[in-house]
């Protein structure tokens, strides 16, 4: 991965190396699924190869501005939605369900798997809130439970309803949450790795299941090249 000087990286690291170095770290079988994480990739890669080139390209036809920006705004919250929901799993996958109190099943989301792993580690408040600001805790429940807008404007707001949650985000704020996400699923991704790191108590299986993911996953980007 090619994020290792993000904060956003180094934080989300910071996070996993905690959760794995308090015992915490169990891999949970019921919750992988390979082809989940393979469609993640590929989208993750050709969505950011194609995303900019569609916008042009609407630009070249009879489409309203506003139209335009309706559609790049919402783009954008979906490609956030997704690494979110893929954070998600990644969580229910390595965090020992037996360890949270009340456990988690697959209804149970980002926000409540943050606060219960938090809640675990004894971390203080302070550190509570930035963990949800690192993963975009609040965009994730406005998104879940449908709380937002897109305005004319262009801006996204979340919460309109909620004073103390209530914001407006800007296509460059959005720009830059994807940004976020992708350094944070980066980051994951190389933690989970663990063929580089011997002497980490990380399982084997979830290592060699990253490394089979990302060995399909360039072969396929190298067909894709190819072809582009």
């Amino acid at each position: 991965m090619t994020h290792n000087a993000d904060p956003n990286y180094k934080a989300t690291m910071v996070i996993l190396n905690d959760i794995e170095k308090k015992g915490l770290c169990h891999f949970n079988y019921e919750y992988y699924d390979e082809k989940f994480f393979l469609n993640f990739i590929n989208f993750e890669r050709i969505f950011s190869r194609s995303f900019s080139e569609i916008i042009r390209k609407l630009d070249d036809f009879e489409i309203k501005h506003d139209e335009v920006i309706f559609f790049a705004v919402y783009s954008m919250l979906c490609y956030i939605n997704s690494h979110i929901k893929v954070f998600e799993k990644f969580l229910k996958i390595i965090v020992d369900f037996a360890q949270l109190k009340g456990g988690f099943d697959e209804n149970t989301t980002l926000s409540q798997m943050l606060k219960k792993t938090c809640n675990k580690m004894q971390y203080n408040p302070k550190l509570k809130n930035a963990i949800r600001g690192l993963f975009l805790a609040d965009f994730a429940d406005a998104v879940v439970y449908q709380k937002y807008l897109i305005l004319k404007d262009g801006h996204l707001l979340i919460h309109p309803n909620d004073a103390n949650k209530k914001k407006q985000i800007s296509i460059d704020g959005l720009y830059d949450n994807s940004l976020q996400v992708k350094a944070i699923f980066g980051a994951m991704m190389d933690w989970a790795d663990a063929t580089d790191k011997p002497k980490e108590n990380k399982t084997d299986e979830i290592g060699t299941i990253v490394k089979n993911l990302m060995t399909q996953v360039n072969a396929l980007d190298e067909k894709l090249t190819k072809i582009s």
